[in-house]
């Protein structure tokens, strides 16, 4: 099978989140609840179109941070469904976006520890 054409390929932008919750909390936990978020904000076109996914997950001590991505023209509703997220397996959790970059590397580099 013959790959597609570079302009043909999907664009992807990364978010950098931040996470702060009371309980541990699991990456494979973080992925299902940022799905659900998705789903039930933009609806399953809608977050078919974001195709969210967490590529980089840390977390200790109660603090901390993951790398989320999104599709380059879905920015805003994949932020909007990041603020969805208020509880994972039922402990409240505070999620927010530290900032959006082009590559894995510079989202890495500039927005995280």
């Amino acid at each position: 099978m013959k790959h597609l054409p570079k302009h043909l390929r999907p664009h992807w932008r990364y978010l950098a989140v931040g996470l702060e919750a009371e309980a541990d909390l699991s990456r494979s936990a973080f992925q299902r609840a940022v799905w659900y978020a998705a789903s039930n904000l933009l609806g399953d076109p809608g977050s078919a179109d974001a195709d969210l996914r967490v590529l980089r997950f840390d977390f200790e001590d109660g603090t901390g941070e993951a790398v989320v991505r999104a599709r380059r023209g879905e920015v805003g509703p994949a932020r909007a469904a990041l603020a969805c997220v208020h509880d994972i397996d039922g402990d409240s959790v505070g999620v927010w976006v530290r900032g959006v970059s082009g590559t894995i590397r510079a989202c890495e580099e500039t927005y995280l520890d």
